[in-house]
């Protein structure tokens, strides 16, 4: 297989890919939010100052890592709609979370 047929075997899967990008990335997003806050139905629960404190250093670790190696590979492989998908649904959930929260005590 040659370097240009891989090229276009990339190109094409760039669609599909990117829609399983988005998912994976809004299932991640949200169990994260869940491990910050330190409770999802017993899973990361936190009953010490210390364990949410690690709780929420982990939980930013990971989304990090997550988002620069996402960018990274999707940009040395050329796939600018997954690249778009995954900087959108790794970005826009905090945000709106940050945009809620102020609202919120706004009022």
């Amino acid at each position: 297989m040659g370097a240009i047929q891989l090229w276009r075997r990339v190109r094409q899967a760039d669609k599909p890919v990117a829609v399983t990008v988005g998912t994976g990335n809004v299932l991640l997003c949200g169990g994260l939010f869940l491990m910050m806050i330190g409770g999802a139905l017993g899973l990361f629960e936190a009953t010490t100052r210390e364990q949410e404190t690690a709780a929420r250093t982990l939980a930013g670790q990971i989304f990090g890592c997550w988002l620069a190696s996402g960018l990274m590979l999707f940009s040395l492989m050329g796939m600018f709609r997954s690249l778009f998908s995954h900087l959108v649904t790794m970005l826009a959930p905090p945000v709106i979370l940050i945009l809620i929260l102020i609202v919120a005590y706004a009022l």
